[in-house]
């Protein structure tokens, strides 16, 4: 009788009142189901009463999963409206379990979520899956129209031509993935994302879009689906999968994108000691279009490369590769070309020499390395390219990472042939005192351009630009790296940087890019591809931390997203409100803004982890 219950830690002040409590006339505890259930119950912040229960239970704490109800996470859309989910927790068994969430809006029809789990003996399987019964709506909730050319009608009020009403039906997605062991060595999986439209997800607001589910990732406007299987041992790697992907972008045709089945991958190494490594790959492809070109890929490669110290600390890598194409492909006919039913054969030759000659100076306060270095390769091909089908090689870059790689396509449809030359430096610093700073530079020349390089690609000419590579970090309180690419006239062509701090009671990270309009994929002629972004968090107090965070496309002048929060948190409980707004405009879907809650009470429940998104 007159009873209060809270997770918190009760200190032995006078006059203590927890982070937040239960107060109930009545409370029992059943020690058989592990529940306590209250009468009269009133749940107090701070000892404010804020809402009372004539009835309240929920498992104790040594329960461990228990079906029922979680707490409701309510919020304010500008686009949705008033927002209340509340979700159910339905423990199937001790290996799998099910929340069903039903969404209500006052400005759309309601949602259904549902996130199902359940562990094998040998894996998991996870799915998260949302339904809705609605027509297309706007940034503000509103049905969107549609003129006889298929096109969004922005003010359908002062519209004076045919307007087609969106049509009610319903909408929905899925995303779910799994990973299984096949043995010690081999494991299978899939991953599933599907919509039943482009912008279903932007205008529920869902997120899990860019989580990778499965060995290959799509870029933030496709969805992948895949299954696939790999294999991998000291000295053996294999994998093997199809897959078929879904465009978000409103000129996406997914029927140009295709259906891979499949793609597959094996490398064997073998290891001579002295006499150095050798590597033998194979891989193919398959590509089919319901409309468009089919390609099917098959590549054999041997390659043997070593590596030698003269005694002055010279390093010298020599690599020989010798590789194997064969193609077969079908060109569907055009209103300038027919139809082409044809097969190719390459093969190509390539041999390669890396010279690397690092220095070292140690002292009693840093540690420092210089490393010029320099790769020469030739190769010769039966096929120039162009007359391939080039379907992985479109949008590649000549960077850092492959600065001085023999062959710096990272694809297998585009080779470089000829001569090239690939020179730098790198530096290393190490201080005692925990702070490091590197910088690498590098480029290329060739002795013959290829015109089947873009200029994206940073190999279209006979020489490339400059790759310059820089960054230091201290300790764990900051980090920075980034990447330049800079023409004949030090003119900056790109650049991506990112850098996190963590000191005091700031934690905060940044990422930027700025792609020039001249080398752009997008074939973007009026601006550069420009943006940022920005996560960042003040703890102001022990308990108290201001958040903020941002994605904002500097080209266009527009937030993909910003958000500012503020979150309570202590050892039994946290709180937290937070504002976001949305910007860009994508076929009647643009500015939206909302207000999101999150909470949660230690052995209650909570709706949300403490992830400021």
């Amino acid at each position: 009788d007159h009873a209060i219950y809270t997770a918190c830690e009760i200190c032995a002040e006078k006059n203590y009142t927890p982070t937040w409590s239960l107060r109930a006339r009545r409370a029992v505890q059943n020690a058989k189901t592990k529940m306590i259930t209250y009468e009269d119950a009133v749940f107090e912040l701070k000892g404010v009463p804020i809402l009372y229960f004539p009835y309240f239970a929920h498992p104790d704490p040594t329960s461990g999963r228990r079906s029922g109800l979680l707490p409701p996470t309510p919020g304010l859309s500008s686009k949705l409206g008033l927002v209340y989910e509340q979700p159910y927790y339905w423990a199937i068994s001790p290996s799998q379990d099910l929340t069903i969430t039903p969404k209500l809006h006052t400005n759309v029809n309601p949602t259904l979520g549902l996130e199902y789990r359940k562990r094998f003996y040998s894996g998991e399987v996870e799915a998260d899956v949302s339904l809705a019964y609605d027509y297309e709506f706007d940034s503000n909730g509103d049905r969107i129209f549609y003129n006889d050319r298929g096109r969004v009608v922005e003010d359908p009020a002062n519209f004076t031509g045919t307007l087609i009403p969106s049509e009610e039906s319903v909408r929905s997605h899925i995303f779910a993935q799994g990973l299984f062991d096949i043995n010690e060595d081999w494991k299978w999986g899939f991953g599933l994302e599907r919509v039943s439209d482009d912008l279903y997800l932007r205008r529920y607001d869902i997120d899990g879009k860019s989580d990778q589910r499965g060995i290959y990732d799509a870029d933030p406007l496709t969805l992948l689906s895949q299954v696939f299987v790999t294999r991998q041992t000291e000295n053996f790697y294999a994998d093997a999968a199809a897959f078929s992907v879904q465009g978000l972008k409103a000129n996406d045709r997914d029927d140009e994108f295709g259906v891979v089945t499949p793609i597959m991958f094996a490398e064997q190494l073998l290891d001579y000691g002295k006499y150095g490594l050798v590597s033998l790959q194979g891989s193919t492809s398959v590509l089919n279009r319901s409309e468009g070109n089919d390609t099917r890929r098959v590549t054999a490669l041997s390659q043997w490369e070593n590596s030698y110290i003269a005694p002055a600390g010279l390093v010298f890598e020599p690599l020989a590769q010798v590789r194997a194409d064969y193609y077969d492909y079908s060109f569907e006919a055009t209103t300038t070309t027919p139809q082409v039913d044809d097969s190719d054969s390459r093969t190509t030759g390539l041999v390669a020499a890396t010279l690397r000659y690092p220095m070292i100076r140690r002292s009693s306060a840093f540690d420092i390395t210089i490393e010029p270095i320099a790769m020469v390769a030739y190769s010769e091909t039966s096929l120039e390219n162009g007359f391939l089908p080039n379907e992985d090689s479109q949008s590649f870059e000549y960077s850092m990472p492959t600065a001085f790689e023999p062959n710096a396509v990272t694809g297998y449809d585009l080779v470089e042939t000829g001569g090239r030359i690939a020179a730098g430096v790198r530096t290393y610093a190490d201080f005692r005192n925990g702070f490091s700073m590197h910088t690498e530079l590098a480029r290329r020349w060739r002795d013959e351009a290829d015109p089947a390089f873009s200029t994206g690609s940073n190999l279209n000419g006979k020489k490339s630009d400059y790759l310059l590579g820089t960054g230091f970090r201290f300790g764990e309180m900051f980090e920075f790296d980034s990447n330049f690419r800079l023409d004949d006239d030090f003119e900056l062509h790109s650049v991506d940087a990112t850098g996190s701090v963590d000191f005091w009671r700031v934690s905060a990270s940044a990422t930027y890019f700025d792609i020039a309009d001249s080398i752009s994929y997008d074939g973007l002629t009026s601006a550069d591809v420009e943006g940022i972004k920005l996560n960042a968090e003040l703890r102001v107090t022990d308990h108290i931390d201001l958040l903020f965070a941002q994605s904002r496309n500097i080209a266009e002048g527009l937030n993909v997203s910003r958000g500012f929060g503020i979150q309570f948190s202590d050892d039994c409980s946290f709180f937290r409100i937070s504002y976001v707004e949305k910007e860009l405009n994508d076929r009647g879907v643009g500015s939206s803004e909302s207000i999101k809650f999150a909470f949660g009470l230690k052995t209650i429940g909570e709706v949300s982890d403490n992830t400021f998104d």
